[in-house]
């Protein structure tokens, strides 16, 4: 039963670490700069979305999902004020 307890909790944090990752890109590109790029922030995630699967393979599924989900959904958040004005 460890074993399958370690297995969710890697999965879990796999997750957690994509989101985390375009939370705090988010972030910092909101603080450096006037207007939010949003179109680079997207292309930030889909390019390492890409090299990862290149380099890692099936591995990473998990992660992606999470880091390109979320940066969708913050890219959403940051951007409001733009796209329904």
């Amino acid at each position: 039963m460890e074993n399958h307890a370690y297995s969710e909790i890697r999965l879990l944090n796999k997750m957690l670490l994509g989101i985390f990752i375009a939370a705090n890109l988010g972030y910092f590109l909101s603080l450096n700069t006037h207007s939010f790029p949003g179109l680079s922030y997207l292309g930030i995630a889909i390019g390492l979305a890409i090299i990862l699967r290149c380099w890692i393979g099936k591995g990473t599924q998990l992660f992606i999902f999470g880091l390109i989900a979320s940066t969708i959904i913050f890219t959403i958040a940051y951007e409001w004020n733009t796209i329904f004005n």
